[in-house]
């Protein structure tokens, strides 16, 4: 037997059974993998994989000052301002922690407050003695100037980081009796993100699975058609996430990973059952029998699931170009969760098909009752973006359609607008998709320039686009890591405390040398962005470090902004005397690291875009057989892109209709979120792109009229595509309703970019440009002949393969 998507469709819906329980067992090792290894293969870290100029820095700081610290024992380094700098003690890394104990009714020197730190501090060496360098008592109290918070900055284990929400966890149950307690550190502000990302992922997926299970049983006027695609979807999420156990312990993943899969796999499984499925239907009304009406689906829509598959997994293989970690582990984690959707599409779905039969357009559901019912419940329910409110609504509602067409079936008692009825077939010649075809064809030169007016005039705030990363500032003012950045900031003038790590290598011990470093010392106390800093000299080594505290954000435009200005000014400045060959300058710290990662991502991406796109041009040019039509899926796929970001920086930059949305407005844009969306949306789009002209191919095979073909295509497509677009714009709508900015900067910009997509560009600007381009659309050159003919083609109707 050949194998093909059409054979593997044909021989899952014969042997039904026994491609379920293979999936069960996947499931079962999934869940197992999950349980076991998700944890450890989730504690990868951020930041560029190279070794990247604020890296180099930090390394000359540890290879030669390490052996320095370690002769003088374990005594602590502090600074002229007396804050603790970061040691080694006994060969175990340290880090730094603040904890800040405020009162609005108490000052600092009253016996109530000292005896309320007194208890905290008891309770604290209790419960994290481990974490804790010492006791809280060895820490000596910093007051602020008002005298109403004290300010301790504390040393914690490295390698005792997971149990920081024992840190945590006291803090937040000493906040009482008038008194807040607040930690604040890298490990504090890491512990809120992920907290917040669990939160986060839990709504994105009640809401995604709420509004697309309702979109679906419209789409398909039957409750089980509908259950169906998204049974599917979850399977392809738990199963990728259970393979992210075995390959995060390969390739080093975030937290975030599961984010991405699960946003990714509801969008991308639910669209790819719903194409497969509505064929499947098309070809039982056809006349054909349930087993080659699987086949027939296999031969067509599953064919078209593989090359899409394709060119999304191709697209999100640029992520894994970059030598930043953020975007391994997020193109890792969504060519999982892609690659089980096409398996599952493949095998599973046409399984389940063949188990269902004819049942799965059971359950009739009524378009406009159903509409008017989610709308009503979810307008009556308080809280309806917490996790699971919309879910809930959407579960009683399709249970309302279940219990009422068990009630017709088993006591025939119909209730009005609800009760089972003959559904209607749709129309593939009249309606809104055939006037809007009609209309389009008709003046294809006005609607393509439409389209392309729109799109340009979204695109052109692009430019003004500002790359970063969330720094605290986007954190919720109810997170305690949220206040106390802002509680340092008000009662001691700086929030993170992080500095900016001048490092220099050479004779530091020579005139020259160091008149420019008293000359870069005086720049960086000038320096409205920078606190005084830290000098540290030791010539026996040849390294001198000046340590600038930035006061504010350490990954706010400006602090950004200071790193960039030092590197390119104050530096060169200082050193203008000093011959180039006598010195090596370096900047590091944790705004260093941003801006390097910004310029890394910049650079690589053109190399990004190159493979992307040629990688694109490959896999369509063999699956149409067509030189034309990779050539203009390209360009009108890029335009879609950029108007996408256009839109990012119009609504969270720029602070456009910020408000109506209830998003919250950021200084720049995640740096690894424009290629992001690239990758996701250019292997999205083409999903759209590929089904479109997958039928209009086969309708050109079989009749040889283009005009007809194109038209024929977007009726019997457009109402999936608009449905598949709905529901990706659900799933993607949830993510962006979470708190974390850069979620929902991430949902808004798919979803609009999706909802762009599936109106204007396939709806105007893809069906104008191919009524103009003709015939010429099928134009293969005879020197490319050779290539081998595994194009997306479709069967007879009158034949389907057999075992």
């Amino acid at each position: 037997m050949k194998i093909s998507p059409e054979s593997i469709a044909r021989t899952s819906g014969k042997h039904p059974w026994f491609i379920l329980l293979v999936w069960l067992f996947v499931l079962a090792v999934a869940f197992a993998l999950t349980s076991t290894l998700l944890e450890s293969a989730l504690d990868g870290g951020t930041g560029p994989t190279q070794t990247l100029e604020y890296l180099q820095a930090q390394n000359l700081i540890d290879e030669r000052f390490g052996p320095l610290d370690a002769k003088q024992g374990d005594e602590n380094k502090t600074s002229g301002n007396g804050r603790q700098r970061t040691a080694r003690t006994g060969g175990r890394v340290l880090g730094a922690e603040f904890i800040l104990i405020t009162s609005d009714s108490a000052l600092h020197n009253d016996s109530t407050f000292a005896e309320h730190a007194q208890q905290f501090g008891k309770s604290l060496d209790e419960i994290a003695g481990s974490l804790l360098v010492g006791n809280f008592s060895d820490y000596t109290a910093i007051p602020s100037q008002d005298g109403t918070t004290r300010l301790y900055d504390v040393q914690i284990f490295k390698d005792q980081i997971n149990d920081i929400h024992l840190l945590t966890d006291t803090t937040a149950e000493f906040t009482r009796d008038g008194f807040r307690v607040l930690a604040f550190g890298d490990a504090s502000i890491n512990t809120a993100f992920s907290e917040m990302a669990e939160k986060d992922l839990l709504v994105g997926e009640s809401i995604g699975i709420g509004v697309a299970l309702i979109i679906l049983t419209l789409v398909f006027g039957a409750v089980i058609a509908g259950l169906v695609p998204l049974v599917l979807a979850i399977v392809s999420v738990f199963t990728a996430i259970g393979l992210t156990g075995i390959v995060g312990q390969i390739v080093e993943l975030n937290e975030f990973v599961p984010n991405i899969i699960t946003m990714m796999g509801l969008a991308v499984g639910i669209d790819y059952s719903l194409f497969v499925l509505s064929r499947y239907r098309e070809e039982r009304d056809r006349g054909l029998d349930e087993l080659d009406a699987i086949t027939r689906a296999g031969a067509t829509a599953n064919r078209a699931v593989f090359f899409s598959g394709g060119t999304v997994v191709l697209a999100l293989t640029g992520m894994l170009l970059i030598p930043v970690k953020e975007f391994q582990a997020f193109g890792t984690g969504a060519i999982l969760v892609v690659f089980v959707a096409v398996s599952a599409c493949l095998t599973l779905l046409p399984a389940v098909i063949g188990i269902l039969g004819d049942k799965v357009n059971s359950v009739h559901v009524p378009t406009i009752p159903v509409t008017v019912l989610f709308i009503a419940g979810i307008a009556i329910i308080p809280n309806r973006t917490e996790a699971g409110k919309i879910m809930m609504v959407a579960a009683i509602v399709i249970g309302l359609l279940i219990v009422t067409a068990l009630i017709h079936r088993f006591f025939k008692i119909s209730i009005p607008l609800l009760s089972p009825k003959e559904s209607n077939k749709d129309s593939q010649g009249d309606g809104f998709w055939d006037t809007t075809t009609r209309v389009v064809m008709g003046k294809p030169i006005i609607s393509m320039l439409v389209a392309v007016v729109i799109l340009g005039m979204l695109i052109v705030p692009f430019f003004d686009l500002q790359k970063g990363t969330s720094g605290i500032s986007v954190l919720p003012e109810e997170v305690p890591a949220k206040q106390a950045f802002d509680l340092l900031n008000t009662k001691y003038g700086f929030g993170s405390d992080s500095p900016a790590r001048v490092v220099i290598v050479g004779d530091v011990g020579s005139q020259p040398i160091q008149e420019a470093l008293s000359k870069l010392e005086s720049l960086l106390i000038a320096d409205q962005g920078l606190q005084a800093p830290q000098v540290r000299i030791e010539p026996g080594v040849e390294l001198a470090v000046l340590d600038a505290a930035i006061p504010d954000d350490p990954f706010a435009q400006t602090a950004l902004t200071t790193i960039r200005r030092i590197r390119s000014e104050l530096i060169p400045q200082a050193f203008a005397g000093v011959p180039s060959s006598d010195y090596t300058a370096l900047v590091g710290g944790a705004s260093a690291e941003t801006v390097d990662s910004v310029k890394i991502t910049d650079d690589y991406t053109p190399l990004v875009f190159v493979a992307v796109l040629g990688l694109s041009f490959l896999l369509l040019l063999i699956a149409f057989r067509s030189i034309v039509i990779p050539i203009a899926s390209i360009l009108i796929n890029l335009l879609s892109v950029g108007a996408a970001y256009g839109l990012v920086v119009l609504v969270f930059q720029k602070g456009f209709l910020i408000d109506v949305f209830g998003f919250q407005q950021v200084d720049q844009i995640e740096f690894w979120l424009p290629l992001f969306m690239f990758s996701i949306l250019f292997g999205l789009s083409m999903d759209y792109h590929v089904f479109m002209l997958s039928r209009i191919k086969e309708h050109y095979d079989e009749t040889g009229e283009h005009a007809e073909s194109v038209a024929f295509g977007m009726r019997t497509t457009s109402r999936i595509i608009t449905g598949a677009a709905l529901i990706m714009v659900a799933v993607f709508g949830g993510f962006a309703l979470g708190e974390i900015a850069f979620f929902q900067s991430m949902g808004f910009g798919l979803g609009a970019a999706v909802l762009l997509d599936a109106t204007v560009v396939r709806s105007m600007l893809v069906p104008s440009v191919l009524r103009i381009l003709g015939k010429s659309t099928w134009y293969f050159p005879t020197v490319l002949r050779w290539i081998p003919n595994i194009s997306i083609e479709s069967i007879p109707l009158d034949k389907n393969p057999k075992e």
